[in-house]
């Protein structure tokens, strides 16, 4: 993003002060877009939302592999499965974990949240309100699949055996995993942003054109 542009984000979140509002009037679709991709005041280390997001799927994504390649192995798999709620949403692990302590649903319901409020801005450009729909339904694919990714989680905590927690890794790790790469759910050979496929690499992939777009980039 372009340095300039880049400070006012900052500003307007709160990380580097306040601006007049005057100076602000005709940048409301950037300064969210800004929040998305650049920086928010309440993440690890002030980081943009989607960024926060990525970051913490792929410690879920990680741990559940791990998990699902210790099939044999019911203490394993649960010390995975408890590593995947932590960085997914850490406030179910009061031990903490190998998250950065944030949450990917928190920051992915946190890129929806901004990246609307981007497009219902007065200043929105067409290209941002067509790119805002892409990132939405592919964001909120993504969260949905790490709603579910917690509730396989909870089944291998609930386990009492490997046998009976087995299936549950295996599908933990699927769904942790689609909810990064998305998954090609029609069957065209290509993952989209369309509702039940992309997930936050084509969220991304769609910020990324915004940008390029605004000019941005």
């Amino acid at each position: 993003m372009n340095i300039c542009k880049t400070m006012k984000v900052l500003f307007v979140s709160g990380l580097l002060g306040t601006l007049p509002a005057l100076a602000l009037a005709e940048e409301t679709a950037h300064t969210h877009i800004g929040h998305v991709m650049e920086a928010w005041a309440d993440t690890p280390k002030g980081k943009g939302l989607l960024p926060t997001a990525q970051k913490e799927a792929l410690v879920a994504a990680a741990h559940a592999s791990y998990s699902a390649k210790a099939l044999d192995d019911l203490a394993d798999m649960q010390l995975h499965a408890g590593h995947v709620r932590h960085a997914l949403d850490p406030s179910l692990e009061a031990g903490g974990g190998p998250g950065l302590g944030y949450g990917m649903i928190k920051a992915g319901e946190g890129v929806i949240e901004h990246i609307t409020l981007a497009a219902e801005s007065e200043d929105a450009s067409g290209n941002v309100k067509t790119h805002s729909e892409h990132v939405v339904s592919a964001t909120a694919n993504a969260v949905a699949r790490a709603k579910l990714t917690l509730i396989e989680a909870d089944a291998i905590l609930a386990a009492t055996t490997a046998e009976e927690a087995a299936p549950h890794a295996e599908k933990m790790f699927e769904l942790a995993d689609a909810a990064i790469m998305g998954r090609d759910a029609n069957g065209d050979g290509q993952v989209s942003w369309e509702p039940d496929e992309g997930g936050l690499r084509v969220a991304k992939d769609h910020m990324e054109l915004m940008l390029k777009g605004e000019g941005l980039d």
